[in-house]
C-alpha cells in the first residue's frame, strides 16, 4: 500500500510527473520537426525538449511509443489516486483539491487549470510550451494546447472547450486568464494565465489577495477578543438570533446579516461574536473605502468575495449604507447581490441608517437587526465587575461618562491598565488613573487632515472671565462628569428623542478667551482637543462638505474628543432662501451638523465672532450659549499680572494698572505684547521694564491698525 502525501508540495511534484508525461504524448503524436536554431534563442529541438521532460528520469521506457507513455501515465495517475485516498484518510488537506471543492470544479478542469500552474512551478515548460506551439515567444499554455494535452476525441475537446467558456467556473470564478492577444490570434492560440492568487493557494500560500489586502482586517476564529461574554444582554440576543439564522440557511439560499446604528453600536463585536460561534474567521472591510479606492469597485468586491471560500472566511462590509449612495448605488449593489448570491456563504453588512433598498430576490436571504449601543448600566456593571468594587460608585460613573466604550473594549483597557501597573499578574488592580490613562491611550487621537490636536496648557487660575461665564463652564465640565447617573441610572435618555450630545456655542471677539477656555475644559475632563480647520471642511462641491463632517464626527467618536470648530461663521451662517442647487445643498449642510452634533457623544464647541450671523436654528438648539466679553479694566489688570510666568525679572518701574488703564487691549493682545516685550529684554540682556512693553505694545496696536499717540511712548523711550 502506496503511503500518504506527507505535505502537499508532494502532491504537486508527483502532478509533475504526471504532465511531463502527458507532454510526450502530445510530442509524439505531433508530425512537427525543427532543427536547432543557430543562435541557440529562438527554437527548440525535439531532443532538447525530451531531455527538459527527463529531468529527473522517470521511466526506463522510450518515449516515442505512444503505447508504452499511455502505460505510464494511468500508472502515475493510479498511484496519484491512491496516495490522495490515503492522505484524506489521514486528514492531510491537498490546495489544489480545496480549490476543486469550494469552486465545484471538475476533473478536468483541474486539468485544463494544472496546465497554467506548470509554467509558474517550474519554468523549463516555458520552452516545451513554445516547442509545442512552433514559437519560441509563446511560452504560456494557450487553450488549443490544454484540450490537446487531455482530450484525444474531437467529442472531448469539444468538452473541454466548453470548460473554458467565459460562463464556466474557471474564468467566471477568475481562476485563470484567457488574454486578447490583441485579437489577432485564434481563441485557440491566445495565451492562458492562472491567477496570482490562485496559484498562491495551491502552493500553500495563506495571504489575502495582493490587490486588495490593504482594504481588509483579518479576524481569526480563536480571537479571544471575541468571546460572546464581552456582549451585553441585548446584543447576546442578537448573536443567538443571527447563529441560528446563519445555520437555518442551507444550500443556495445565502444569508445577507445587515446590523444598522450608531458608528459605536457593537455591530462589528457582534460580528466577530457570531463569527466566533461559526467557527470561522472574519474578513472585513470598508465598503466606502473600497469605493474611495483607486481600483474598481466591482472589482474588489468580486475579490473581496472570492477570498471567502479561499479564506473559508465570513465577509464583512462595514459603512456599507455609504457605498451604496446615489449616484452609483444602485449598480454597486447589483454587483453585491451577484457576489452574494455566486460566492457568498454568510455575509455581514453594517451601517448607520436602516435597510432601504429593493428587497434581494432568492436565493439571498435578508435578516436586519437594529443595533443599539451598550447601555451606560451595561458598562458601569462590566467595570465593577472588573475592579470587584474597588472603585466607588461616584469614580466608576466619572469614568463611563469621560470614556464610553463597548463592552468588548472594557476587557483590552483593563488588560491594558494592569500593564501600566507594571505587573504581569492578571488579578492585579490599576489604580482609577491608571484606568483613564488607558482609556485615552486606547482611543488615541485622529489622525486627519481635518483638525489637529491642541495641548491643554491653561488651567482655571489662568482664565479672567466674569463670575456668570466662569459658571457656566464649570456647568459644562460637571454635565460631562455626571452625564452617566442622569442618563443612566436616571434613565434620563429615554426622555431625549435627539441624543446626549454637549453642544456649546461661545461667542466674542477674537482674543477674549474662547480657545484657552477650550482648553481648560480639556484639561479639567481629561480629553483630547481637535480643532476643526474649516478649510479642508468647507468644500465647494456638492455632498463633500458633509462627508467631510462625517469623517471627522466618526474619527472624534472614537476618541470622545471635544470638537472646538473655530470661527465657525463661514460653516455656520444664517440659512439663506433656496435659489439654485448649492443653496439647497448648503442648507443641507447646516442640517447635517447640527444632527451630527446632537448624535456625538462629547462635547462640540463652535466659537464664533459674530453671533448674530449665526442661524437660529443653532442658537435654540445649543446646551450653553457663553458669550466672552472684552475685558474691562479690572479684568485687564488681572490678566497683565498673570500673564507673565514668575520666573521672568521685571524692572522696578513696570506699571501693570498703567497699562490696563491705558490700553483696551483684549487678553490674547496682552499675552502677545508680554512675549514681545520679553524677546525685547532678554535680547538687550535686561528685566523686563516698561519701556519694553510700551514698545509692544505699541507694535500691537499697528499691527491691529489702531492710532499710537507717539507722547506716551517718548516717556519710556
Amino acid at each position: 500500500m502506496l503511503p500518504p502525501y506527507e505535505a502537499p508540495h508532494e502532491h504537486l511534484a508527483d502532478l509533475l510527473v504526471r504532465h511531463d508525461w502527458l507532454l510526450k504524448r502530445q510530442i509524439a503524436r505531433s508530425m512537427v520537426r525543427k532543427p536547432a536554431d543557430l543562435l541557440g534563442f529562438a527554437a527548440i529541438s525535439e531532443a532538447e525538449v525530451q531531455r527538459l521532460l527527463d529531468e529527473p528520469p522517470t521511466f526506463d521506457e522510450p518515449t516515442g511509443d505512444l503505447r508504452l507513455i499511455d502505460h505510464a501515465i494511468r500508472q502515475v495517475e493510479l498511484e496519484i489516486d491512491a496516495r490522495v485516498a490515503q492522505s484524506r484518510r489521514h486528514g492531510l488537506r491537498l490546495p489544489i483539491l480545496e480549490l476543486a471543492h469550494r469552486f465545484a470544479l471538475r476533473a478536468r478542469e483541474l486539468d485544463l487549470l494544472f496546465a497554467c500552474l506548470a509554467v509558474e512551478l517550474d519554468r523549463r515548460y516555458e520552452r516545451v510550451y513554445g516547442f509545442l506551439h512552433d514559437d519560441m515567444s509563446r511560452r504560456l499554455a494557450s487553450p488549443g494546447l490544454a484540450i490537446s494535452l487531455y482530450s484525444a476525441s474531437i467529442a472531448e475537446q469539444l468538452e473541454a472547450r466548453a470548460l473554458l467558456n467565459a460562463q464556466a467556473p474557471l474564468r467566471y470564478y477568475r481562476l485563470l486568464e484567457v488574454t486578447e492577444d490583441g485579437g489577432a490570434m485564434p481563441w485557440l492560440s491566445r495565451s492562458m494565465r492562472i491567477d496570482e492568487r490562485i496559484a498562491s493557494f495551491i502552493t500553500g500560500e495563506h495571504a489575502i489577495d495582493s490587490r486588495i489586502a490593504r482594504h481588509v482586517t483579518w479576524h481569526d476564529a480563536g480571537d479571544d477578543a471575541l468571546d460572546p461574554s464581552t456582549l451585553g444582554r441585548d446584543h447576546a440576543e442578537s448573536l443567538e438570533r443571527i447563529v441560528h439564522f446563519s445555520s437555518a440557511s442551507a444550500g443556495r439560499r445565502k444569508p445577507l446579516i445587515y446590523l444598522h446604528g450608531g458608528r459605536h453600536s457593537g455591530a462589528d463585536a457582534l460580528v466577530r461574536a457570531a463569527a466566533r460561534q461559526l467557527g470561522v474567521p472574519v474578513l472585513a472591510v470598508d465598503a466606502e473605502q473600497l469605493v474611495d479606492a483607486t481600483v474598481d469597485f466591482a472589482q474588489s468586491l468580486f475579490l473581496l468575495f472570492r477570498e471567502g471560500p479561499l479564506s473559508q472566511a465570513v465577509i464583512y462590509l462595514r459603512n456599507l449604507d455609504r457605498a451604496l449612495e446615489p449616484p452609483h448605488g444602485a449598480a454597486r449593489y447589483r454587483t453585491l447581490l451577484r457576489c452574494i448570491s455566486e460566492m457568498g456563504s454568510v455575509v455581514f453588512a453594517s451601517g448607520e441608517h436602516t435597510w432601504s433598498w429593493q428587497l434581494p430576490a432568492e436565493p439571498v436571504m435578508l435578516r436586519i437587526i437594529a443595533m443599539q449601543p451598550d447601555g451606560i448600566i451595561e458598562q458601569l456593571s462590566a467595570w465593577r465587575a472588573l475592579s470587584e468594587n474597588t472603585f466607588s460608585d461616584a469614580e466608576l460613573h466619572h469614568l463611563v461618562s469621560l470614556h464610553p466604550m463597548p463592552l468588548a473594549a472594557i476587557r483590552d483597557v483593563w488588560r491594558m491598565a494592569q500593564a501600566l501597573g507594571g505587573t504581569n499578574d492578571d488579578d492585579a488592580t490599576p489604580t482609577l488613573e491608571q484606568v483613564q490613562q488607558a482609556c485615552r491611550a486606547s482611543a488615541g487621537t485622529p489622525v486627519s487632515t481635518l483638525a489637529r490636536r491642541i495641548e491643554p496648557s491653561h488651567r482655571w487660575t489662568d482664565l479672567v472671565l466674569p463670575k456668570t461665564q466662569l459658571e457656566q463652564l464649570a456647568a459644562i465640565c460637571s454635565q460631562a462628569k455626571h452625564s452617566s447617573i442622569v442618563y443612566g441610572s436616571w434613565r434620563f435618555d429615554r426622555k431625549l428623542s435627539l441624543g446626549r450630545g454637549l453642544n456649546a456655542m461661545f461667542t466674542g471677539q477674537p482674543g477674549t478667551g474662547k480657545t484657552m477656555a477650550a482648553e481648560v475644559l480639556g484639561a479639567e475632563l481629561g480629553v483630547e482637543i481637535l480643532k476643526i480647520d474649516l478649510s479642508q471642511i468647507v468644500s465647494k462641491y456638492i455632498g463633500e462638505t458633509e462627508k467631510n463632517l462625517r469623517q471627522l464626527f466618526d474619527q472624534a467618536a472614537s476618541a470622545n474628543a471635544i470638537l472646538f470648530f473655530d470661527e465657525a461663521d463661514a460653516l455656520l451662517g444664517k440659512r439663506s432662501d433656496v435659489k439654485d442647487a448649492h443653496d439647497r445643498y448648503a442648507n443641507t449642510e447646516t442640517a447635517y451638523l447640527l444632527q451630527k452634533m446632537e448624535e456625538y457623544p462629547g462635547i462640540t464647541i463652535l466659537a464664533t465672532n459674530l453671533r448674530q450671523n449665526m442661524d437660529a436654528a443653532f442658537t435654540r438648539r445649543m446646551r450653553f450659549i457663553i458669550d466672552f466679553p472684552f475685558p474691562e479694566e479690572e479684568d485687564r489688570l488681572r490678566i497683565w499680572q498673570s500673564v507673565l510666568p514668575s520666573e521672568v525679572p521685571l524692572g522696578p518701574d513696570v506699571d501693570f494698572a498703567m497699562l490696563a488703564r491705558q490700553f483696551r487691549l483684549s487678553g490674547g493682545s496682552i499675552r502677545n505684547v508680554a512675549l514681545a516685550a520679553a524677546f525685547l529684554a532678554a535680547e538687550q540682556n535686561q528685566p523686563v521694564s516698561m519701556r519694553h512693553l510700551m514698545l509692544a505694545t505699541k507694535r500691537e496696536l499697528q499691527k491691529m491698525g489702531r492710532l499710537v499717540n507717539e507722547e506716551e511712548y517718548r516717556r519710556y523711550g
